[in-house]
This record gives C-alpha cells, structure tokens and sequence, in this order.
C-alpha cells in the first residue's frame, strides 16, 4: 500500500527489530527512501528485553518507526487465523499486510515465509539481510559497515548463508530473502 506522502508501508516483525537493535540501526529504517516502517502492538508486547525495548521505543519517539493496530473486523479474523500456526507478532504482521496491501519485514522462515507467499504473493516480504542491501544501494551504508554488523549479528545467532554483502549487493533483493538462517 502507498501511504498519503507516497511512501510504501513495511509493517516490521519483531526478529528484524532486534536484529538492528543488536547492532544499533533502527535509526536506518527512515533512511530507505519510499519505504515507511512500523510496527504492530503485538510486536511491540513482543519485545521484552529492557535495552531492546528501549531502543525500539525510541525509534517510535524518532519516528524511525511507527505503530498501527489491527482495527477491523476483517483483519482480527485473518489474525485469528494466522496465529493458529505462527507466532502473535507474525501473525499480527501478515494480517495487516493482508488486509492493508503492506509489505511485511520478517525474519522467520518456515510456516510464516510459506503463508506469506501464499497470502500476499512474491515480492512482499524483505528480511534483515535485505534491508541491509536496500541501505547500501541508497548509500545509508558500505558494504564494509553491512559486513561488519553481519559479523555482529552472528554473535546473537543471526547467520547469513553468504559470506560478504558485497556478493549480494549486485543482485535482486529478493535473492536474500532466503538467506538467513
């Protein structure tokens, strides 16, 4: 969905938001031109970690990231749905995506990726790692800086199945999209 302003809504499960608390950069999502990110109560309730839900409140302070709520009947029906086999936040994500026409950023594989593509068809879902190419393209990174906090990330158990950013970087961003463990 595009919002008034022309930007392209993200509604952002809570793995990617403390992917990039983990290496401090929530800050990144408002420099991905076109694309507006924001999250829903459900994530929100998710993310207990004191320092990461610090973060994660500042970045709606910042407006780096914004919150909408499952409101209509229709999307608390896919919810209840969804939640049937994926977690809350997930589900809450793919409703809104559903109902809505949003793009959804979620790291998780299994069930949620396959009802993802299901639901909302291919294209429509970005991971951390595609985030991070998105960034380098529009210049809010190096490859170096992805590569570093790759390194990072795989010290919180975030593994990438490439080696480097810059094999991907080249590519479509939906080549990364299965290439997180």
């Amino acid at each position: 969905m595009v919002s008034g302003q022309g930007l392209r809504i993200v509604v952002t499960d809570a793995s990617v938001v403390i992917n990039l608390v983990h290496v401090d950069r929530l800050p990144m999502l408002s420099s991905l031109e076109g694309l507006e990110f924001v999250i829903t109560d459900e994530v929100l309730s998710e993310v207990k970690d004191g320092l990461q839900a610090r973060a994660l409140r500042m970045a709606m302070d910042d407006r780096n990231l914004g919150k909408e709520s499952l409101e209509t009947p229709a999307e608390l029906r896919l919810f209840a749905g969804h939640v049937q086999v994926m977690g809350r936040g997930e589900a809450s994500c793919l409703a809104l995506a559903e109902s809505r026409g949003y793009l959804v950023a979620c790291d998780e594989r299994r069930k949620f990726l396959a009802v993802a593509r299901e639901r909302l068809g291919e294209g429509r879902v970005v991971n951390t790692p595609g985030l991070f190419v998105l960034a380098i393209r529009r210049g809010f990174m190096t490859v170096d800086e992805a590569d570093a906090d790759k390194q990072a990330l795989e010290s919180h158990r975030f593994r990438m199945k490439f080696t480097s950013f810059r094999g991907v970087v080249g590519g479509d961003v939906k080549r990364v999209e299965d290439s997180a463990e």
